[in-house]
């Protein structure tokens, strides 16, 4: 049986949630809504990727664990999606974003891009998200959000961390070239960062707040000073790089019982 459990979750972001739903900070309640942004989309070329190369996996535990997997990211792109709402009623206007998005991620990566390539890539994109939802338990980092995009965030952190191994194995059940996994990863968060920071930079610029001293000074707290966001995630992300790596080997499912209400 998979060890990982999907979870029919039914979020209701009312009207209610403020404009700056993380700790009334611009800067902080910008990032993560340029990530809720990115997420819908990005599960979809994940989970698509994985969906199709299921019949070709020759391991029945491994492949129970895929489908698991499908319907965990599934779940995350319905239920960060609905947050969408919220954004275009406070007055954000993101489908030009969206459209750029769908051409990289549709006719560029899934297109273009052999599936070792791909599942490569979802690997890395993985290892990434891992590494964010490591800090969100570990370190309670929505401490200060707004009680239902803490739910959002945390169970979705959970499941990241519940299904880290899946995307690295189905990879591996492809190929287990060291370069592949390298240059994966290097796409991976190439995708990600470029698209996070410009979701950060169209948000800011909308809500007049771009040029706002009191936003880079709230951005270089979070990323370099007090959390040290950054440099946690990049300890984590040099873990990748060692040739016997594997997701196992961080141990932090326990940080999954930190949410264990959701199950």
């Amino acid at each position: 049986m998979s060890r990982i459990t999907v979870r029919q979750m039914n979020f209701d972001f009312t009207e209610a949630i403020g404009r700056y739903w993380y700790g009334n900070s611009p800067f902080k309640t910008h990032f993560f809504n340029s990530i809720t942004l990115l997420f819908p989309d990005g599960e979809q070329f994940m989970l698509r990727t994985v969906k199709r190369q299921l019949k070709e996996i020759d391991n029945p535990q491994l492949k129970q664990e895929a489908s698991a997997f499908i319907g965990q990211e599934a779940q995350h792109a319905v239920q960060h999606e609905k947050f969408w709402n919220n954004l275009r009623q406070q007055g954000y206007k993101f489908d030009t974003y969206l459209r750029f998005l769908r051409f990289i991620l549709f006719n560029v990566c899934e297109n273009q891009l052999s599936i070792k390539f791909k599942l490569a890539m979802i690997a890395g994109v993985e290892h990434f998200t891992n590494a964010i939802a490591d800090l969100v338990l570990r370190e309670e980092l929505f401490a200060e959000a707004e009680p239902k995009m803490k739910e959002l965030f945390e169970w979705h952190s959970a499941e990241e961390i519940e299904h880290k191994t899946v995307a690295y194995d189905v990879f591996q059940n492809v190929t287990k070239n060291y370069i592949i996994r390298l240059l994966g990863i290097f796409i991976a968060y190439t995708f990600v960062l470029g698209f996070v920071s410009l979701g950060l930079v169209m948000m800011l610029y909308q809500d007049k707040k771009l040029l706002n001293i009191k936003v880079w000074q709230e951005m270089i707290q979070f990323f370099f000073t007090k959390e040290k966001f950054v440099f946690k995630v990049f300890l984590h992300s040099l873990e990748y790089f060692r040739t016997n790596f594997h997701p196992s080997q961080k141990d932090n499912l326990f940080l999954v019982k930190k949410v264990m209400h959701f199950s």
